[in-house]
């Protein structure tokens, strides 16, 4: 009986195979692009934790920058 029905439907028994494994291969790329994803957000988050201290450290120079000229004109103020 079951050889009949694969001999009979032949067409159908082999679609249903490709479809099984064209739906696993997609399953697969679609598993790889999820765990790529995650590692360019990681990577993603890395950067802007870095960009964030260049940040704090360059207005902390900026600040610094800026006394030391202020410092400077009083100085000078003072002289004249």
């Amino acid at each position: 009986m079951p050889d009949t029905f694969i001999k009979n439907n032949l067409s159908i028994v082999v679609s249903f195979i490709i479809a099984v494994f064209t739906a696993g291969g997609i399953f697969a790329e679609f598993t790889a692009l999820k765990n790529e994803l995650s590692t360019v957000h990681e990577r993603l988050d890395k950067k802007i934790i870095v960009i964030s201290n260049i940040e704090d450290r360059l207005l902390k120079i900026e600040k610094q920058l800026e006394y030391e000229r202020g410092f400077l004109e009083a100085a000078n103020n003072i002289k004249k």
